[in-house]
């Protein structure tokens, strides 16, 4: 039984490394043509490290929010509340307000830090040889709320299938800084 007539990778090399012939059932034809380019998505997987020092960092201003977390006086703000004296419960509650209020810009800047340290990660992963890596814009989701998430997991999962090495190690470390945090 022969293979089905088709587009095939010439045995006799003679259209070169990438060429077609074509078989129409029987025997090899005169035909030729270039062998198509891959899908899109297709990458050769190639030999990098994917453990830059931009990705650690963006780790590391994912936990800062957590981190200040405990900046926050709570019993002073209750304190100031539950005292009879209202001079004393106003500056309680402004003190508490303050402090609230320079843990969200804390909060602000380290998202935009991360967002920054995306971009030259993803930069530092192209002069590297990975094959269109998992684009930095998506950090942008953090200021929606999802902190990380969308551009360490999407760079794992992109990472993972155009690299040897692939790039699980960060994606693990930000989940138990996460859980942690």
């Amino acid at each position: 039984m022969s293979a089905p007539a088709g587009w095939y990778p010439d045995p006799t090399g003679v259209t070169g490394v990438s060429g077609e012939r074509w078989w129409d059932g029987t025997q090899w034809t005169a035909y030729e043509r270039a062998a198509p380019y891959a899908p899109a998505g297709m990458w050769p997987k190639v030999q990098v490290d994917t453990n830059t020092v931009w990705v650690w960092l963006v780790i590391a201003v994912t936990a800062l929010p957590y981190a200040t977390l405990f900046l926050v006086d709570g019993g002073g703000y209750l304190h100031g509340v539950l005292q009879s004296g209202s001079s004393a419960a106003v500056s309680g509650m402004i003190q508490w307000q303050l402090q609230t209020l320079a843990v969200s810009m804390l909060g602000w800047v380290a998202m935009g830090a991360g967002i920054v340290f995306s971009w030259l990660d993803w930069r530092e992963l192209r002069r590297r040889g990975v094959p269109a890596p998992f684009h930095w814009a998506w950090s942008f989701f953090a200021l929606l709320g999802g902190g990380a998430a969308v551009y360490m997991i999407g760079r794992a999962v992109v990472l993972r299938r155009r690299t040897v090495s692939g790039g699980w190690p960060p994606l693990w470390v930000w989940i138990g800084v996460t859980v942690i945090g």
